[in-house]
């Protein structure tokens, strides 16, 4: 909606004005009869353009606009009057008036007109506008340009003079715009006369030829190098471009030039031309194959190396295409690369700035050579042809090819790999294939794995574990680390994770290998539980001993002192005591310290069971087992548990004819393996004192190892029989301790053997 503001002393003309601009909508009026109201309105409010009147009492029309003008507002003002004088027509249009309009006549075409005169005038004021603030972008840009840079209208007027060449001249910007006469022209060359921004508005070859050097026409741009002299500092040089300048309407409005100080340029450039001749020995002698080619691809350029390389003396190399010569002829690809090299490596340099291709030596030999290459540019910045460094990988090749050709041949390792094997998209995070083990470890089918996250087969508070691990080897490329990831049923899996960024079909993807480690990791648990186990035995043995001998040591002094009977009988029987209690603390250390040496492994507990019971005198005891295939993850001296349990039933199981372990699920997730007899039986008093270190008839170390050995990978017994029943362990194997082997029958029970090998299981 644009927004007016309509003076004039006449209400009713007013009432009239308003109607007719706001019938189409286009149009709000707020009028007043009043010219000093209006610089009041102006103050408070914000309009699109002011109509007013001419002749009014207070102020008149042209005193109002000198007002609204002298306040720096540049909207539209219209001046809507009766009065038709030329004299008063050129003092609105000199006091800043856009549209002067005379009252009369029929009022619906008297105000289509002004309302075409205010839209005119809105138009152009939004043009001036948009010229005004782009003159003002332009000459913000000039202005900080680095270069040296100003600019000059068709009237050889300068328009423009930035901050850097007031540096490079010593002349500010006010002392230099609105001048002409080649006056820019003094500050360089101490005189009036054509600069390079002259020359591309009206060329002059003569006056280039003889006053500039390198000159180089692009169109509507020249481009040349000039000498400044100045006595007290020696020569400057100095590099200028040209352009011209054009308007809206493709007509030129004038031109452009930027002035760089090259002196120390040219100093370099002087001194690269007195090391060229230091180098070219340098590259002629140099252990790397260099060649250059010109736009063609023809030779021109081959070092010693080069010709021993590939056999060729400089004659015969030399004026040569290379293809046909060092790259065999119709290779595939060869002579379409070759065509487009330069276009290629000036194009996109990073891309094409090396290349592998296979070449051809002097006798036939093929060679594979690695090319750095280089474009080489004449001073105009034109292409005249590349510089090529190349290095023999030939064995590197054929090393490569060798691999690729096993490769080849383990294509389908992955699907046979003992470790999970995920490839995950790096973008969604999301699975998008999974070898066979990898389901299995989860126990996902392949639809349920490809619409999962890699989060989410992780702990929840793993996940910024995970997250940190796969950000680690976005950045880096690789990584390995210890992770945890769940199954279907909620076990938690102890894995190794190494995970490699990896390219699939131009999508960045990760090759995560995770290989389980929960064996190992309870393994590693266990062996630590049997470390400390072993450290508190040796500190307690070490502490039994250690008093016995302080006793031992007291009785044999009391002998010496020959004590008459019956001291000395009963001192020698305490002596005798003594060491066969060190006898006893030595015998069990003996068996005690294969306990955790080895880590701990899935045993079968039937074929366990069986086997130590074979090595006791059983012929007429029963051995029974219904614990199938069943195994559990205990350490290697299970065996000898099984062997304890089974010595004590038939060393206090009386009159015992049958021993029996068999296994159920237990109400805590796990599983309850029990082994029981039909003997005496355990007494209330002793169900928990049996696993007791000493207690018992003999060495007392028999239930004692069988808790310590279990206790190894996690598991407890206990021991809750009725007395005079027979004897009844309970032995809880956790979640995770045990498992159940696929594909195997399960047909062992009731199997009765003998003694027939009585070799102790902690032997060997």
């Amino acid at each position: 909606m644009i927004s007016l503001l309509y003076v004039d002393d006449e209400p009713e003309l007013l009432t009239l004005g308003k109607l007719f601009l706001e019938r189409e909508g286009e149009f709000t009026v707020t009028t007043t009869t009043s010219s000093p109201e209006v610089l009041s309105l102006l103050t408070t409010n914000t309009f699109d353009a002011i109509i007013s009147d001419y002749q009014m009492p207070v102020m008149d029309g042209i005193e109002l606009l000198k007002q609204v003008r002298g306040r720096d507002i540049t909207i539209p003002f219209i001046l809507f009057t009766g009065k038709g004088r030329e004299d008063v027509v050129i003092e609105a249009i000199n006091n800043g008036a856009d549209f002067y309009l005379q009252k009369g006549g029929a009022a619906r075409p008297q105000f289509a007109e002004l309302r075409h005169k205010i839209l005119t005038a809105l138009e152009r004021r939004r043009a001036l506008d948009a010229l005004k603030d782009s003159e003002q972008k332009l000459a913000s840009i000039i202005d900080f340009l680095p270069d040296a840079t100003y600019a000059i209208n068709t009237e050889g007027k300068v328009i423009a003079w930035n901050k850097a060449i007031e540096t490079m001249t010593g002349v500010k910007a006010s002392g230099m715009l609105g001048r002409g006469q080649f006056e820019y022209a003094i500050p360089f060359y101490s005189e009036r006369r054509p600069m390079l921004i002259d020359l591309v508005l009206s060329p002059d070859e003569a006056f280039e030829t003889q006053h500039y050097l390198d000159c180089c026409h692009d169109g509507i741009t020249l481009t040349a190098e000039s000498v400044l002299q100045y006595p007290e500092n020696g020569p400057r040089y100095i590099w200028g471009k040209a352009s011209r300048l054009y308007d809206q309407n493709g007509e030129i409005s004038g031109a452009i030039e930027s002035i760089r100080d090259i002196t120390e340029q040219k100093k370099i450039d002087q001194t690269l031309r007195e090391n060229e001749a230091k180098y070219r020995e340098l590259i002629e002698n140099a252990s790397t194959i260099i060649l250059k080619l010109d736009r063609t691809g023809t030779i021109t350029f081959f070092n010693e190396y080069a010709q021993r390389f590939f056999g060729f003396s400089s004659n015969e190399i030399l004026g040569r295409p290379v293809v046909g010569t060092i790259v065999p002829e119709h290779e595939s690809g060869t002579e379409r690369n070759l065509s487009t090299l330069l276009e290629n490596i000036v194009r996109d340099p990073e891309q094409y700035a090396s290349n592998e291709n296979e070449n051809i030596t002097k006798d036939g030999k093929r060679v594979w050579i690695h090319w750095w290459n280089k474009p080489i540019f004449n001073k105009g910045g034109v292409l005249q042809g590349v510089l090529c460094v190349g290095s023999d990988i030939t064995a590197r090749r054929r090393m490569e090819d060798e691999i690729r050709a096993e490769n080849e041949k383990n294509r389908g390792l992955m699907s046979h790999a003992i470790d999970a094997i995920f490839i995950i998209d790096a973008d969604s995070g999301r699975f998008t294939d999974a070898n066979k083990r990898a389901l299995e470890l989860l126990g996902r089918s392949p639809d349920e794995l490809k619409g999962m996250r890699y989060t989410d087969i992780c702990p929840e508070e793993f996940h910024d574990l995970f997250i940190r691990h796969f950000a680690m080897v976005a950045k880096n490329g690789t990584g390995s680390f210890p992770l945890t990831v769940i199954d279907r049923e909620g076990r938690h899996i102890s894995v190794i994770s190494s995970t490699t960024r990896i390219d699939l079909g131009g999508r960045p993807h990760m090759l995560a290998i995770l290989h389980d480690i929960s064996e190992i990791q309870m393994a590693h648990d266990a062996l630590q539980l049997a470390n400390k186990k072993l450290n508190l035995l040796s500190d307690i043995t070490r502490h039994d001993i250690r008093n016995k001998l302080t006793i031992l040591s007291g009785y044999l002094q009391l002998l010496r002192d020959k004590p008459r009977e019956p001291d000395y009988t009963m001192y020698m029987k305490k002596v005798n005591d003594i060491v066969g209690t060190i006898g006893e603390n030595i015998e069990f250390t003996k068996l005690y310290q294969n306990l955790g040496m080895v880590a701990p492994s899935w045993q079968n507990v039937h074929d366990v069971f069986f086997h130590a019971c074979a090595r006791l005198d059983i012929r007429k005891i029963c051995v029974q087992s219904d614990t199938g295939d069943l195994e559990i993850f205990a350490d290697p001296l299970l065996e000898r548990a099984f062997f304890n349990l089974a010595e004590n039933a038939i060393t206090h199981g009386g009159s015992m004819t049958t021993i029996r372990i068999s296994a159920k699920k237990a109400h805590e997730g796990g599983i309850l393996l029990i082994v029981e007899d039909n003997g005496t039986g355990i007494p209330p008093s002793e169900k928990e004192k049996i696993f007791s270190r000493g207690f018992g008839k003999n060495t007392g170390l028999g239930l004692f190892l069988v808790r310590e050995i279990l206790s190894i990978s996690g598991i407890t017994i206990r021991e809750n029989g009725e007395y005079r029943k027979g004897a009844h362990f309970e032995i809880f194997v956790p979640q995770g301790v045990f498992r159940y082997p696929e594909n195997k029958a399960s047909d062992r029970c009731h199997i009765q053997v003998t003694g027939s090998d009585r070799r102790d299981p902690l032997a060997g």
